[in-house]
């Protein structure tokens, strides 16, 4: 298992530098670890995190899950909790921070709310405290996963609209054609 320096360190080069959000996230996967009692990183472990900010740059650096290898999973509830499990197993632990954290400070609370931008002062406060924060400021729940953790190979089809290939699990019939996501949804962008 990654030390939680070289975690720090790892993550400030994946992130550009340390942030509130990152530094907590350090510590709630260094929670989720001790509870989980094991030494896999990487492949070994399927991450979710809770939030599509910070939280999965630290889940990157400490517990090595990474989008491209399908164990790191975004969930984007905009909540500050994660979760950690063994993938062959799917049990593992998340890890939220409580309400109750906010009392450590109003740097802490400014956060938590989301009451004004933070200062450079502030956000280095912030990583210090998050960096060591006591465990009783977590909630901290054994847990199995639901989700579907295969990665299906399925059949490649050209959508009837934009001519895009794409696998056929992508792809929905509209009037007995193959349509795209994107096609049927809306793009991201425009041309």
């Amino acid at each position: 298992m990654i030390n939680k320096e070289e975690a720090i360190k790892l993550a400030e080069k994946i992130h550009g530098h340390i942030s509130p959000g990152v530094a907590l996230g350090i510590r709630m996967c260094e929670i989720a670890y001790k509870y989980l009692k094991t030494e896999k990183r990487g492949r070994g472990i399927t991450g979710i995190a809770e939030t599509r900010v910070c939280i999965p740059d630290a889940m990157q650096a400490f517990a090595g899950t990474t989008p491209g290898n399908l164990n790191l999973i975004i969930k984007d509830y905009g909540k500050l909790a994660l979760t950690l499990a063994i993938y062959d197993t799917r049990e593992g632990y998340r890890v939220s921070l409580k309400k109750e954290a906010s009392e450590v400070s109003k740097e802490v609370e400014k956060f938590i709310y989301r009451n004004g931008k933070l200062s450079k002062e502030e956000r280095e406060k912030l990583v210090e405290i998050f960096i060591n924060l006591d465990e009783k400021y977590f909630d901290i729940k054994k847990v199995r996963l639901t989700l579907n953790l295969e990665f299906k190979k399925e059949s490649i089809e050209e959508c009837s609209i934009c001519r895009e290939l794409q696998p056929k699990n992508y792809m929905k019939i509209v009037d007995n054609k193959p349509v795209c996501i994107m096609c049927l949804n809306g793009k991201y962008f425009e041309t």
